[in-house]
Formats: structure tokens, C-alpha cells, sequence
């Protein structure tokens, strides 16, 4: 079970009061979430040599996010980040924190966890009509430094392209209960083992490994001047009309 950290994150313009939330697992590594568009704001990691690296491109103050308009770590719902600007409840619990927000009758509950098996977890629920949920997650090019990626699919176009890759046929490896040291202390529940290995994404240079796992059909990887972004789509509605869909990250250090 992580330890949670809360704290200001700043004002903004009109006055309103942002929270950021520092989950960190007992190897020292952390991720901070904000309350200000459900974002995730930064994810530090410590390398082979025992230095920090901070592996996501943000920002420091709610402040910074307001004023920028790339969307970085903000929740998609229906493909559009028009939440971005608003306060989301939080609250803390086992797993770590939840975010949630009720907009014209749709309601959007977004769950970030950290295993001490240095996973982030992204899980997502919505109802009310709400047909898809996602997280743009932007990666430093300064901390995956000219990353090989390793698409599990059937159907893609190439990188440069910009475009979505269909997970139409994962690879074989599939997500199950108790799979890499899974954390009692911090369940992060895999949707009933629904995960499936969407991505590998190997940094020779760094020695780092960035393993991506997802429920969701689509895979969207974008090219930036400053590093990466995936985010995911193709959420599955239960019986109930209820979305359920989740994004693991799992980062390793690897010596080749």
C-alpha cells in the first residue's frame, strides 16, 4: 500500500485552489496526481545507478498546466479533455487516490495506484452515457532516450505516422492475479486479469523498460519534440451501461 501525500498545488486564475496527491511505494519511487482535470503530474523512478528520473514531461503549479494548452496527463472523456479546467472530488483509499466529477449527467471516476512492482495503475469508470475514458500519459524523450517500441498488434502504421494502432490481437502474455510480485498491500486489481500486453518499450540508453498493459482495443502513440504520449480508447461497456477499462505501467531497469 502506497504512502499518500497531500498538498497545495497552487491557485488559479479565478482563484480556485488545487491539491496535488504524492503517492510513493516503499522503493522510494513516486507519482503525483493533481485534482485539477484528474491529471498525473509526474512519475519519478530510480535508475540502475540510483539516480531519479523523472520520466513524464509536466509541470510544477496548476498554474503552468492552465496556461498550456498540449493537455498533458488530462482525462479524455468521449475524446475530448473539456474537463481539463475543472476541480475533480478526490478521495484516498487502499489503492490510492480516486478523482471523480458528475458533468450533465455523466458521471467519470479515474483511480491512480503504484505498486511497490513500480506499476502505475489508471483506472477508469463512467456511467451516464459515457461511451470511452482515457489518459494522454506524455513521456520525457530526457528520460527514455530514443526508445524502441515493441507493438503487439495486427493491424498499425508506423510511428512517424501518428496514428492508432489496433490491439485487435494482443500478444499471448496476459495479465494475471499474483503475475510479478503483485502487491496484496496495494491491490491493483487488473479488472479480473483483463489486462493484456499492449507495448514494450526498451531505452538502451537509459537501461530502462517500459512495459504497457491495457483492457482498452486502441493504442495511440504520438511523437513530440520533448519525448512521447500514448493514450488508449475503446472502452467496454458491462450490462449495465456501466465503462469499465484500465491502463497499467510497469517500469523496470534492464542492463541490455
Amino acid at each position: 500500500m502506497p504512502t499518500i501525500k497531500k498538498e497545495s498545488f497552487g491557485k488559479l486564475k479565478d482563484g480556485r485552489e488545487a491539491t496535488l496527491y504524492t503517492l510513493r511505494n516503499n522503493k522510494g519511487n513516486e507519482v503525483k496526481v493533481t485534482d485539477f482535470g484528474a491529471r498525473i503530474v509526474s512519475w519519478r523512478f530510480r535508475n540502475l545507478d540510483y539516480e531519479n528520473k523523472f520520466i513524464l514531461v509536466g509541470h510544477k503549479s496548476a498554474a503552468e498546466y492552465e496556461a498550456d494548452d498540449r493537455d498533458l496527463g488530462v482525462v479524455y472523456v468521449d475524446g475530448s479533455a473539456h474537463l481539463a479546467d475543472k476541480i475533480w472530488s478526490a478521495s484516498e483509499g487502499v489503492e490510492g487516490v480516486t478523482f471523480s466529477i458528475e458533468d450533465g449527467g455523466k458521471k467519470v471516476a479515474v483511480t491512480y495506484s503504484v505498486s511497490n512492482d513500480n506499476e502505475l495503475s489508471i483506472k477508469y469508470e463512467a456511467s451516464g452515457g459515457v461511451e470511452d475514458v482515457s489518459t494522454k500519459v506524455v513521456f520525457s524523450g530526457d528520460a527514455l532516450t530514443a526508445p524502441d517500441f515493441k507493438i503487439f498488434s495486427d493491424d498499425f502504421k508506423s510511428l512517424d505516422d501518428q496514428m492508432w494502432k489496433l490491439i485487435d490481437k494482443p500478444a499471448e502474455v496476459e495479465m494475471e492475479l499474483g503475475m510479478f510480485g503483485f502487491d496484496i498491500g496495494c491491490p491493483i486489481d487488473y479488472l479480473d486479469a483483463g489486462l493484456k500486453n499492449s507495448a514494450n518499450i526498451f531505452s538502451a540508453a537509459d537501461r530502462l523498460l517500459l512495459n504497457m498493459f491495457a483492457t482498452q482495443d486502441n493504442v495511440h502513440v504520438e511523437k513530440l519534440p520533448d519525448g512521447f504520449a500514448i493514450k488508449t480508447s475503446g472502452s467496454k461497456k458491462t450490462d449495465d451501461g456501466v465503462i469499465k477499462s484500465q491502463t497499467v505501467y510497469m517500469l523496470k531497469n534492464r542492463k541490455d
